[in-house]
Order: structure tokens, then sequence, then C-alpha cells
């Protein structure tokens, strides 16, 4: 308290030297120093802390401060601890190579392959890493075969193919090598049957000899004679069992783990062709045939390549396989027919990394074309990992994916090709120290899918001092029991705490005895209520710290995620976040420059129209309607022509036309275009549409495009082609307008004329039927009810004499 006294007097004096924000900048930065009674929390705390590690300094003053403050308070330059210097070194950085015949384990896939760098707490290194796969990459593909009775012509389909399928791999790759490998089901009761003719002969019931059951067979190692392989599976023979699913995963298994008797490669893209038209065991239900044992994930192969153990574990589980495909770095193409691919696509979303689901023709015809599809399938996906779950630093990766445009956060790459080259950024990040000492965390970046190459990081983690860990002879300093000195002051050993280092951690009456240690002057409450007194020493709750749990914590920056916006632009002084020059904002995360706020080939900031807050323009009303002006720069509104149009239409043309470099240079300003197709504009008002009419082909082709001010270095404008529409030229469209108007007015003539014709058609048809009517009723009266009525018909009959 005493030496927070003077301090607190000193800068009294240096209020009425300056003005009230330099003393304030001042007051923050010395209290982040002061805080800290450790030599590693010290120098983590902010670039410019310091700290003494005279053990005869005074300790009225606070060994943690700034430079100038520890001279003039007795500490000689040479007991100064200063933060290390930063570390920044690529020590291997081999160029990107194709596969050689000559010497294939020259390939190089990514560059460069070894960095050495250092972090600091609240620090974030970016990375910058290439990828591009090599042609001729080798190909180890081994064939694991479903071999019970039902897929008997599915073998035979196989051996017919002995001329097709080297042409089929040679256009995969130069460089292959194919294995064969059977499966079928565990030797087990209820299995198979356990009648002795039926397991000499599983088979017997078709009258047809076979092989005995087996779980797992090995045939054929991995070879480049295919004529080889093409005889091991023609001499192969069925079996049979009693279920319909099999032992696919407990074989899978030891197809992986055997990697010497299969021969898998150490440099090679591992594929395993997995046939079958069952289901499958998984753990659990080998122990309803006597297979108690958890599957150990080991090889057990025989002298005659048969699985030796298959009655004593279990199949494996889901979880396994997965391990053992991301260990071995294997892949696996499931050729199943229909009625069961229900159940492997099951399979594929829980290991879709490292699966690929097909189809299978009952007969296994289309087996070649699977092979070509599943195998670009596995190829065309690009995804990096890293282990840094380890340790306390942190890997974020950003990628283009190989394709022209800005970056985004991303570690997975499709439709990737051979020659294409992808840029990855990787963002390292250390947010804080998890102890104050000299650590270091080696982390491995990898592609998924193979494995063997990578990039090795060498993270030097400096959190601690040069003075820790010396033996300080000559000092005459003497410490109290259960302590040692470090960096000149008396720390207690470790499992002991309180000022005298004689209050054991695990005992809480000497704990209690301590609890007015937590408390500051006039408080009430131990550790401000925001901690746990332990041993007279605060534990802070989270969101807390200080010597008192006093002080809250800092404002979080959104765009990186980082305390007072990381280093380099602030650091957190009891709850207050005190901004390094060039940045402002309660998270020191609005930088104070105006040029993100001024337009391309502008002198004005926000084109005069706005002020610029945090980087960004909020633009104010205009004068003639009140209207307020909009744009990322304020350059337009509703009565305005907007010029930004304009000045990117010339950048927006040379990428239509393809003769755009990466980055489009117009008068001196920097733009960077890509493509949306029919995406919908974004509502943010920091994007702004625009058109540009252009003639493509004899027609007029409208592009909607969008832009924004541009986040990353040297890009002024960022632009988004997003929508496309074509039309005829206006003369031709009038002249289509009017023939189809003339068509339009003839067939609505022709329609009119027709309908009125065939009305008087059937007026004319309805009147003659009437009359005709009318004129049947008239005879009909005159004769049945005219009385006056006399017939004209006179009959004359002769005599019967004359006949």
């Amino acid at each position: 308290m005493l030496a927070k006294s003077v301090l607190f007097i000193v800068n009294l004096c240096i209020l009425f030297g300056f003005s009230s924000g330099q003393v304030q900048q001042q007051l923050l930065n010395k209290l982040v120093c002061i805080e800290h009674a450790e030599c590693g929390a010290c120098l983590s705390a902010a670039s410019h802390c310091r700290w003494c590690a005279d053990p005869y300094y005074s300790p009225a003053a606070p060994r943690c401060n700034d430079d100038e403050s520890l001279v003039s308070t007795g500490c000689s330059q040479g007991m100064i601890q200063r933060p290390e210097k930063p570390v920044w070194e690529v020590a291997e950085n081999r160029s990107l190579q194709d596969m050689r015949p000559d010497l294939q384990e020259a390939v190089v896939q990514i560059q460069p392959q070894r960095i050495k760098l250092s972090l600091k707490p609240r620090e974030t290194r970016k990375i910058k890493f290439t990828y591009r796969p090599a042609k001729n990459y080798p190909l180890d593909l081994y064939y694991l075969m479903d071999l019970t009775w039902s897929m008997k012509d599915d073998k035979e389909t196989l051996v017919s193919l002995r001329n097709d399928l080297p042409a089929l791999l040679k256009n995969l790759t130069d460089n292959f090598r194919i294995g064969f490998g059977s499966f079928a089901e565990k030797p087990l009761m209820p299995y198979i049957s356990m009648d002795p003719r039926r397991l000499a002969n599983p088979c017997s019931s078709e009258e047809e000899d076979c092989e005995s059951t087996y779980s797992y067979r090995h045939h054929l190692s991995l070879t480049n004679k295919v004529n080889e392989f093409i005889e091991h599976v023609n001499s192969s023979s069925v079996t049979a069992n009693l279920d319909n699913a099999e032992a696919q995963l407990e074989a899978l298994v030891q197809a992986i783990a055997c990697g010497d008797k299969v021969g898998w490669s150490p440099q090679s893209r591992k594929i395993v062709l997995l046939l079958t038209d069952g289901l499958m065991h998984t753990a659990g239900d080998g122990k309803l045939g006597g297979a108690t044992l958890r599957n150990d994930e080991s090889c057990h192969i025989n002298e005659d390549g048969y699985y030796s153990e298959a009655g004593s574990y279990d199949y494996p589980s889901i979880a396994q396989v997965f391990r053992l495909l991301d260990k071995y770095k294997v892949n696996v193409i499931f050729a199943v027919t229909e009625s069961v691919k229900y159940h492997y696509d099951s399979l594929h979303r829980l290991l879709e990394d490292y699966t690929y689901v097909a189809r299978l023709e009952s007969d296994s015809s289309n087996i070649l074309k699977l092979v070509k599809t599943g195998y670009e399938d596995i190829v065309s996906v690009v995804d990096f990992e890293d282990d840094s779950e380890s340790g306390p630093v942190k890997v974020k990766y950003f990628s283009d994916c190989g394709v022209k445009g800005p970056m985004v956060e991303a570690t997975r790459c499709t439709g990737v090709e051979y020659g294409m080259t992808l840029n990855y950024e990787a963002h390292v990040s250390l947010d804080s120290c998890p102890e104050y000492k000299k650590m270091s965390q080696t982390i491995k970046i990898s592609e998924n899918q193979l494995g063997q190459d990578s990039l090795t990081l060498d993270v030097d983690i400096q959190c601690g001092c040069e003075c820790e860990g010396d033996l300080q002879k000559d000092i005459l300093l003497t410490c109290p029991f259960n302590s040692h000195i470090v960096c000149g002051v008396c720390q207690c050993n470790k499992g002991w705490s309180g000022p005298s280092c004689d209050c054991s951690i695990s005992d809480e009456a000497a704990s209690a005895r301590l609890q007015a240690q937590c408390r500051a002057a006039n408080a009430t409450r131990a550790c401000s209520g925001a901690g746990e007194c332990m041993c007279g020493e605060c534990v802070c709750d989270r969101g807390y710290t200080g010597r008192y749990c006093q002080c809250p914590s800092c404002d979080i920056s959104l765009e990186n995620g980082m305390e007072c916006g990381g280093v380099g632009r602030g650091v957190c002084a009891c709850g207050s976040c005190a901004c390094s020059e060039g940045w402002g904002g309660s998270a020191c995360d609005c930088p104070e420059d105006t040029a993100t706020c001024r337009a391309p080939g502008s002198d004005n900031v926000c084109s005069g129209h706005g002020d610029c807050v945090c980087g960004q323009c909020q633009c104010s009303m205009t004068e003639e309607d009140g209207s307020k002006y909009t744009g990322a720069f304020c350059e337009t509104c509703a009565t305005c022509e907007n010029p930004l149009c304009a000045n990117a239409e010339p950048c927006v043309l040379c990428h239509l036309n393809s003769s755009c470099t990466d980055v489009c240079h117009i008068a001196n300003v920097n733009y960077t275009v890509s493509e949306r197709m029919n995406e919908r504009a974004s509502s943010d008002e920091s994007e702004t549409s625009c058109i540009l009419r252009v003639d493509e082909n004899g027609l007029e082709c409208e592009y909607a495009y969008t832009y924004y001010a541009g986040v990353q270095a040297m890009i002024a404008m960022e632009i988004v082609i997003r929508s496309k529409e074509c039309y005829q030229p206006t003369s031709a469209r009038i002249m289509t307008s009017a023939l189809v108007i003339m068509a339009c007015v003839i067939a609505a003539g022709i329609v009119v004329i027709m309908g009125v014709k065939s009305a008087q058609v059937v007026s004319d048809r309805r009147a003659y039927a009437k009359f005709v009517q009318e004129a049947q009723e008239s005879r009909k009266n005159m004769q049945e009810l005219n009385p006056l009525y006399i017939s004209p018909i006179s009959e004359f009959r002769l005599p019967d004499s004359f006949t």
C-alpha cells in the first residue's frame, strides 16, 4: 500500500505538468504494471512493463514498472528484466516438387516445412503457406472382398477384368500397387453352423465345396504386378455363414493395423476398396458368440494370413475404426449393393473424412467405375488439421481454395485438381499464459488425407523471465522457510502460500487467519466479493483481476476476440483499456486513422457528407430533401449520381474479359473483384449496388454488382458481381415488340370474326328449326281442330258385279 501511495503522489505532481488526457494515459500505463508481483506476470502485462530483479531493490517501490520509473527508484539497468525479442525464422523451406520416378521421397506438397516463432500473451502471428497436390502421387489400393456365398459371381467378375484393371490404375497414377484380402464371419456359433459336416464345408447345403468359415484372410501384399493379383483372386475360395452380417470392420482393422504384412508405404495415398452385399457386425455383437475381450486394434495375422484371434476379441467399434483411419491416414471406399447401401451411408456420416460409399451392381460389373469415381472424390478434397489442442496456442485457417479472391476461414477445400495451388494463412494466437514461465509448444499442421507432408511450428511461448530458475549465489537476502529467491524476490515453494510462506494450501485454519490480507482498505468483503481468499491471496473469479479482485475484465474486441484488441492495440488497466497510439474505443478496436473512410481517389473524409467513427463512415442528411447519404463512403444519395460506380467499371470490365491482374490497379487505387452470381444482394449499409451495361454477342447484358470498403491490406475497394441479365438490343426489341403486337391484333381479329360468324350460324339454325316446328304444328291443328276443313281426296268404288 505504501508503494501505491508514493506512486499516487508522483502522479499528482505530473498532473500539473500535462493535460488531463496525457495524465490519464500515463496513470493507466503505470497501473497496468504495478499490480503484478512476479516477473513473468509483469512482462506479460504490457510491452512497456519491466521488472527489477535486484534483490536489494527498495521494497517501498513497485518492482514492476516502466524503464524510467525503475531507474529513478534505484534499479540498475543491468538488473532490469525486459521482454524477449520476437522470434521469426523459416527453418526449412523446400520448393514444391511433384513425384519423381527416380526419387519418390523428394516429393514436396506443402511449403514452407518448418517455422520457428515466438508468441506473447494476446498476440496473433499470421503464417502463410501453400499446398499443391503432387502429380503421380503413389497409390496403395487394397481390395478387401466379401467372399461369402452370395458374392461368388462378384469374384468371377473381378477375375475377368485382368486386362482392364491395370489400364484404369495407370490412368489414375503411374505409381500404383495393389493387394488383396477377404473376409467372411467369426467361426463361432450362432454366426455359423456347428454341425461337423457344415464346419468342414459350409456350402454343403448347396452341394458344392468351399473353404471353412474364417473372419479375415490376407492373400496378397501390395504389389505392382496385376497378374499376380488376378491369380490370387482366382485361386481364392468362397465360404458361407448363417446370418446376413459379416466381419467387415474386423477385417478392416487388421488390414490397417498389419501395415508391415500388407505392405503399406509411408509415402503413399492408402485406399481400401471394401466390396460386400451384407450388413456388418460392430462392438458388442461378438459377446453373443463368446468373444468377450475388447478389440485391441492390433495385428493378429498368423503365418497363413488368417486372423487368429477372431474367437477371443470382440468386433471393433466405430470409434476404434475412426482412430485407426486417422492414425494411419487410410481411406475406405465402401462398394455395396443397393439393398444395404442405406446402412453404409449411416456409417459414412460418422467417418465422413475417410470414407466414400458407392452402389455396387449385383455382379460387380461396375467395379472399375467405382474405383475411378471413388479415387477422384477422395483426392479432390484437401483438409488441414493440427495438434494444437495439447497446448495453449490456438490456430485458425483461412484459404482461397485455389480460386482468385479474398481468403475465407476454412480448413477444407473441395474440387481440388492436380497442379492447383492452394494458398493458406494460419492465424496462430496465444490468449493468455497458462503459467508464468518459459515454455514451448510444437504444432504440426498436416493434410488430413495424407499426413506425410506437414508444416511444423516451433512456438516459443514468452511468458517467463531470464532470471527464473537461476541459482543466484552471493546474495545475502534471506527468504522465509518454504520459499526460495526468484528474480530478486522470495517466492513460496509449491504447496505453500502467504507472506511468510507458512500457509499450507490444504490448511484451512491457516487460510482463515489470513482473511484480513484479502481485504482492501475500507472494504468489508474479502477479495471484493469476486473471489476466494486462499492463504492471504485472492483467487479471483472469472472476469476479475487485481490484488483484491477489484478490477473487472476489459472489453473484448469483436474483430479478433482479444482483450483490448490484443498486442499492439492496447492493454487492460483494471477494467479500462489503455489504448496504444492510433487506436481508440472501449476495446481499442477503432483505428484513429481516417484512411478507411476516404473513397478511392478522394482526399475527403466520408466524401464530406459524414463523420469517420471507428474506421467507418456515419453519414449525414442531405440539405435538399433531408434524405440520408448512403454508401461505404457517404458518396451517394437519392438525387445524386454515384461517382464510385463509374470508377469501378473499368476493373469490372477487365475482370469479365479475364485481363486483370490479381489486384486491379486503376488510378493508383487497388480493387479486388469476385463473383457470386445469382446471389441476393446484402442489406448491409456498407455495400452499395451498381449496374454495368455491356454488349455481348449481339445482346445487351446488365451486370449487377456491389462494392464496399476493402478490409485487406493494399485493397481499397472489394467488388462482388452478383447477377447477370441479357436482352436484345433496343432496335431489335422494338421490331420484335411491333411484330408481336401486329400478330396479336390479327389473331384477335380472326378470333372476333370467327366468333361473330359462329353466332350467326347458330342463330340461323335455331330460327329455321323453330320455323319447321311451327309449320308442323299448324298442319296438325288444321287437320284435327278446324270443323270447316273438307278433305280434297275423293273415293269411288265400282260395284262388285263389274269385277
